[in-house]
């Protein structure tokens, strides 16, 4: 997803206040020359109303140096340390260690900026909800606008329901800043029938291929494939999940497919390629700052900082060994995802542990300080792991096609005839685990872990025997606490259990 004149577009999302925000961000928002009276009259204003949705996604600046934003960081970066997946690797700020120490709590600054930007989003996308439909525009166009606006405010509120539960259930743009406008948590069963009803309508509204320029943005396949990954967190509804699923395709040769290489998921120029249903690019050209502040965060926080010319790292979260031996050595997702040395001037580097490299692609940048490299939120491997997660439920143990599935993704790991062999009949249990390990292997780094162990009931379990000594417990870190300051703001909010 390729999204141009990324300065003007956030100015356009963010014209109106959000009232879960901070007052200081509300005090800069309402000095925007936009308003609803000045805007939406155009088919490029709507447009612009859909790409600033998109704006809130990627590295958005609170006026220093520091940036937020939905996919920036923090997603993933919290996905790995809340799991068994990362860990800090020095003081990288108070807010990451404590989530790496799972010590954190409702002043969590990381926690604040998730469920602010997040919201930041929702509002982005109820705006072009409601302001949308009467601009006099080509209709079929202004069908294809909604349907990326509902798509990414049923994706939104997914996140933000998974990181935190029962949520204020916002489906209206919040254009003053009144305190009687305050919604209380709604639970998270109504959050998830809404979230259906926006991916539902999305998959009805939206084309099956973007092309183009548009190549990236969410098709009636995104929408599918997230219908599906709602009711598998839901634990609901598997043969409408399976559905779905066989509707994207789940057998070779259809739209979407495997690369033959695991190496060429994250190879720069297959970015929107076949295996993707939806993912986020950060970078936006060399006419904004994008080198170190954008996409260059997924190379430059795992990668030690020892490197020259190459890509600079920060070594500011490492994998745990848990996960590192978890692989096989002729697994290839090992080789593509670590390095543990490297060649630097002449001499070979020992890290000191396995480092991240997943995301860098060193044959189409091999001497830039950040990455054009997307973030994909979902892949056609995830489709594939999916169906075989469904045929278990459904089943109660694994299927010849649930096997199929999954044996795939394994077929093109396998560096030889040893490894990885193909899975063969297993009761539910054995099955299930089998793919919460395979899922482990293929995603990490993805922000998948800690959703897939709550979703699995692993959590508690999985970073006791990765990171020992910490303090990690059920049901309190399954969800992430609600930012004091929201609660400070916004009486009606409740707080999570342990928090």
């Amino acid at each position: 997803m390729k999204i141009r004149n990324y300065k003007k577009i956030f100015l356009i999302a963010i014209a109106v206040p959000l009232l879960w925000n901070c007052e200081s961000l509300l005090d800069e928002e309402v000095k925007t020359f936009f308003t609803e009276d000045t805007f939406y009259k155009t088919e490029t204003d709507a447009r612009l109303a859909i790409n600033g949705i998109y704006g809130h996604l990627g590295a958005t600046f609170d006026g220093s140096l520091n940036a937020n934003g939905i996919y920036y960081t923090n997603y993933w970066t919290v996905n790995a340390l809340a799991s068994d997946e990362g860990e800090s690797s020095f003081n990288v700020g108070s807010g990451y260690n404590q989530i790496s120490a799972m010590v954190h709590g409702p002043d969590n600054e990381i926690v604040l900026q998730m469920w602010s930007n997040i919201y930041l989003g929702i509002n982005a996308a109820n705006l072009a909800i409601d302001n949308i439909p009467d601009i006099q525009m080509n209709e079929e166009l202004k069908e294809d606008l909604l349907g990326e606006a509902y798509f990414m405010r049923g994706l939104l509120y997914f996140e933000l329901v998974r990181f935190f539960g029962d949520v204020p259930l916002q489906l209206r743009p919040s254009t003053v800043f009144e305190t009687s406008a305050y919604l209380p948590r709604s639970p998270k069963e109504d959050v998830y029938t809404q979230i259906l009803e926006d991916l539902t309508t999305a998959e009805n509204t939206l084309p099956a291929i973007q092309t183009g320029v548009d190549n990236g943005r969410p098709t009636s396949f995104s929408a599918k494939a997230y219908i599906a990954k709602v009711l598998l967190q839901q634990g609901s509804n598997y043969p409408m999940a399976k559905t779905k699923l066989e509707e994207i395709g789940v057998q070779p040769g259809g739209q979407f497919d495997l690369w033959a290489d695991f190496g060429d998921v994250f190879s720069i120029p297959n970015n929107n390629g076949k295996e993707t249903l939806f993912g986020i690019s950060f970078f936006e050209g060399p006419e904004v700052l994008t080198t170190l502040w954008e996409g260059g965060h997924l190379v430059f926080r795992t990668l030690p900082n020892i490197y020259g010319g190459r890509p600079n790292g920060g070594g500011l979260e490492q994998p745990t060994l848990d996960l590192y031996n978890s692989f096989d050595d002729n697994d290839r997702r090992k080789e593509v995802t670590f390095m543990t040395e490297d060649v630097i001037n002449g001499e070979t580097v020992d890290f000191g542990g396995p480092k991240v490299v997943k995301y860098w692609d060193q044959v189409n940048e091999p001497n830039v300080n950040g990455t054009a490299n997307d973030l994909q939120l979902i892949r056609y491997a995830d489709i594939l792991l999916m169906y075989a997660e469904v045929e278990n439920e459904i089943n109660s143990g694994s299927t010849p096609a649930a096997l199929e599935a999954i044996n795939r993704v394994r077929a093109r790991a396998r560096m030889d005839a040893t490894a990885l062999p193909d899975l063969t009949a297993m009761s539910y249990e054995n099955f299930k685990e089998a793919i919460l390990l395979e899922r482990r292997k293929e995603f990490v780094w993805e922000g998948q872990r800690w959703f897939d162990l709550v979703r699995f009931g692993k959590l508690a379990e999985k970073v006791n025997i990765a990171k020992p000594s910490l303090p990690v417990s059920e049901p309190k870190h399954t969800l992430f606490p609600i930012p004091q300051r929201e609660r400070d703001i916004n009486t009606n909010l409740g707080q999570n259990t342990g928090y």
